[in-house]
Order: structure tokens, then C-alpha cells, then sequence
């Protein structure tokens, strides 16, 4: 690394997101060779003139490095800029609007970048193939898992077992899948199905035309400290997801010691790295056998413990930190 170098960093991203979480992990390990400078805008992060916001505060500024944890880059920039790309969802599950900015906008802007850091060799095969962008200038870079979860011997106090979903209620995430598969699964009807957040009308109906409205709890917001003992608490993380960038719930469950069902699509298989059970999240019929296979073979679920803490000992966000840290200051 070299020594003393200004960084303008994004910080707008600060919060309770994963985004967020990237952030406040990268400052965290903040390095005494970087000497940090903060955007100052307000605008909000889903605005559309991010970029040319970006430009102006870059230019106006005296720095040798700007940073964002996020998909947006600056529309100009003298500056050598690093920005991070977590995934390309927006142009399979948002609006048309969106498609036509990450394809007209960032796919052009990335090109002007000194270097785009992404979190799965998935999510870099995607620029590369999708957006055009040359694979020298993508640096994969694994998110971590906080050590508290392997840390964490409470468990979460449940009258009944129960199967832990943990994430949004975008189309992606598959959440009436795993709703109608666990619904179907011949395992014991004392299994109960555990989803952060709210219901919404939508999952509502589901959930009444499959006849498991006493077997379905929503937990609501989540509070950072409560997650491992939930994890802890369950007899399985369901997360069989359509696409993710990378999907930081299946490292969390297993460093909690609690098997995880994930798909075989996009990131999942390559993150989960053989300690999950990976099924086809397009069928309902192999979501619902590997529930069953988690229930009722105990000598897998038992092998599925074991190689989830082994694999999970492999992220760490001070190892995320440090290798974004090089990457600004190389």
C-alpha cells in the first residue's frame, strides 16, 4: 500500500442495509495510511443524478481516491474512482427504467473506472457478459460474516421448531415457493415457518390457500444482536433464492451452526461452497424433498453442521476490509 492517501468515500450509505453493512465494516478497518473525506450531499441514494452529484463533489474536492460501497459511479471524474457492483438484480426484478440505466449509464460509466469490486465470481461473470465491462477491472471480494455468529451459544426460544427465512420480499427471493413447499413437505406439523419483516396482502393469500396460517410467523424488523440467536434457534435457514450477488444469510446461518437449504442457481452454490443443500429453486418438488431431507436424515443435517461452521470460518469482514483496502490504496 502506499502511505497517506485522501479518500472521498460515499458514506450516504450508512445504515441498516447490506450495503450498509459492507460500509460500516470497510470503515471500521479503516486503515492509518487512509485519510478519509465524506461526501457531503444529502441526495437520496436512489436518485437518478447520483452520478452527476458524485462528479461534482469529486471535483471540488482534493483527493487521490474516490470510494462508494455502492452501484453508482461518478459521471466524471479526473479522480481515480473504486465502486463496488454487488449484483445485477436490477436489471432482471426492477422496472424497465432501471434496466435502461444500468445498460446506458453505469455499464458506460464502469468502463472509466480504476478498478469495480464485486462479491461473487458470479456477479463478475455477469458485468463482464452482460454489461461489457473487461474482467481486469473487477476484483472479486467476498462480503464476511460477523464473528459473533460463531461466537453465539443462545438460542432463540421456540415452544415449536421452526424453519428461519431471513431477507426482503422481492420477486427474487422465492418467498411463495418456499411458503408452498413447506406447506406440502410430510414432515411434522408441529414445524413452524419463521420469516423476518411483515406480511404483506400478497404472501397473506398464499398463506391462507395453503392452509397455513398458525404454521407461518413474521418477526418483524430484526435487530442486528437478536440474528445469531435465531440462526442458533432453528432447525434450518430456508433461502432458496432466484438470483443474489451473494446472499449473506447462508454464511451467517452456518457460522451459527444451523444447516441452510439454498439454490443451485446464480451465487449460492459457489458461496455455500458443498456445506448447504442446494436445490432447484424453479421447483417446488425439490424444495419441498430437501425440507423433508433436513427433518428426516439425521446424518446429513448432522455432515450439513459441520461443514457450515468449517466454510464460514472462511469470511470474515476483517478480510473483506482489508482486501477493499488495498484495492483503494494500491
Amino acid at each position: 500500500m502506499n502511505t497517506h492517501k485522501k479518500i472521498l468515500i460515499d458514506s450516504r450509505w450508512a445504515g441498516n442495509t447490506g450495503i450498509g453493512r459492507l460500509y460500516q465494516e470497510v470503515m471500521k478497518y479503516a486503515p492509518s495510511e487512509a485519510s478519509c473525506e465524506y461526501i457531503e450531499s444529502k441526495m437520496g441514494l436512489g436518485s437518478l443524478l447520483t452520478p452527476l452529484m458524485l462528479g461534482e463533489e469529486i471535483k471540488k474536492s482534493n483527493v487521490d481516491v474516490f470510494y462508494s460501497p455502492s452501484f453508482m459511479p461518478p459521471a466524471f471524474s479526473k479522480t481515480p474512482f473504486i465502486f463496488t457492483v454487488h449484483d445485477l438484480m436490477h436489471l432482471f426484478y426492477y422496472s424497465k427504467l432501471h434496466k435502461i440505466y444500468y445498460e446506458q449509464v453505469i455499464a458506460r460509466l464502469s468502463q472509466k473506472a480504476k478498478k469495480i469490486i464485486t462479491v461473487s465470481h458470479f456477479s463478475k461473470n455477469q458485468l463482464v457478459d452482460i454489461l461489457g465491462i473487461p474482467g481486469e477491472l473487477i476484483k472479486v471480494i467476498y462480503n464476511g460474516v460477523d464473528s459473533h455468529f460463531l461466537e453465539n451459544e443462545e438460542e432463540y426460544q421456540s415452544a415449536r421448531p421452526y424453519f428461519l427465512y431471513v431477507g426482503n420480499r422481492r420477486k427474487n427471493k422465492n418467498v411463495p415457493a418456499m411458503l408452498t413447499a413447506f406447506a406440502r413437505a410430510r414432515i411434522p406439523n408441529d414445524f413452524m415457518f419463521f420469516l423476518s419483516g411483515n406480511s404483506d396482502a400478497a404472501l397473506d393469500i398464499v398463506i391462507r390457500s395453503l392452509g397455513i396460517q398458525k404454521r407461518v410467523r413474521f418477526l418483524g424488523f430484526i435487530e442486528e444482536e437478536d440474528l445469531p440467536k435465531l440462526y442458533k434457534g432453528a432447525h434450518a435457514t430456508l433461502f432458496a433464492s432466484l438470483m443474489e450477488g451473494f446472499g449473506l444469510p447462508v454464511i451467517e446461518s452456518m457460522a451459527s451452526g444451523t444447516p441452510v437449504l439454498t439454490s443451485t442457481t446464480s451465487s449460492l452454490p459457489e458461496i455455500a461452497g458443498r456445506a448447504a443443500l442446494c436445490v432447484d429453486p424453479t421447483e417446488i418438488s425439490a424444495i419441498q424433498a430437501g425440507i423433508e431431507k433436513l427433518v428426516d436424515d439425521e446424518t446429513f443435517y448432522a455432515e450439513c453442521i459441520l461443514k457450515g461452521l468449517e466454510r464460514a470460518r472462511e469470511f470474515s469482514w476483517e478480510k473483506t476490509a482489508a482486501e477493499t483496502w488495498e484495492t483503494i490504496l494500491s
